[in-house]
């Protein structure tokens, strides 16, 4: 009987692990300078599954620490507020763009240079990790000229 409710449970575990090949994610980080210890990364996050999924938490080798941020307008000033989880539609696409949504790496164990990649490892709450990664653009790189490098 053991045997039979963990088969049980390994099929119903299955289509949320089949969800992770559905999430396509491509983006882009600015290039930091020395001693520059925060880097803002934008993403393009595409939701093949039927189910909506939400972007919980992000993480970078390259960084002590990730967050999902917001900038606000508050009294006339942009500011940047934690957004929590960052939800997907299905069959939808969401575009992180600088003035909106993005994520903060924090305490960058090194420069990011043009040209070389950043590795994220992205939490879903459905679909679970994925990883990517994405490249660094130059200063005055603009959102609507980027080439997709996954």
């Amino acid at each position: 009987m053991r045997q039979i409710l963990l088969a049980a449970a390994a099929l119903l575990a299955a289509p949320a692990a089949a969800e992770a090949s559905t999430m396509h994610v491509d983006g882009w980080a600015r290039a930091t300078v020395a001693g520059q210890k925060t880097a803002a990364v934008y993403l393009t996050l595409h939701n093949g599954g039927r189910t909506a999924d939400q972007l919980i938490g992000v993480a970078s080798p390259l960084a002590t620490s990730g967050s999902l941020h917001k900038t606000v307008t508050a009294g006339g000033v942009l500011r940047m507020r934690p957004s929590g989880p960052i939800g997907i539609v299905p069959g939808q696409q969401l575009q992180m763009a600088p003035g909106g949504l993005h994520v903060m790496l924090h305490g960058l164990k090194r420069p990011l240079r043009p040209g070389t990649r950043v590795p994220l490892e992205l939490r879903f709450a459905r679909a679970g990790i994925v990883r990517t990664q994405v490249i660094v653009q130059p200063p005055g790189h603009s959102p609507d000229s980027h080439d997709h490098h996954n």
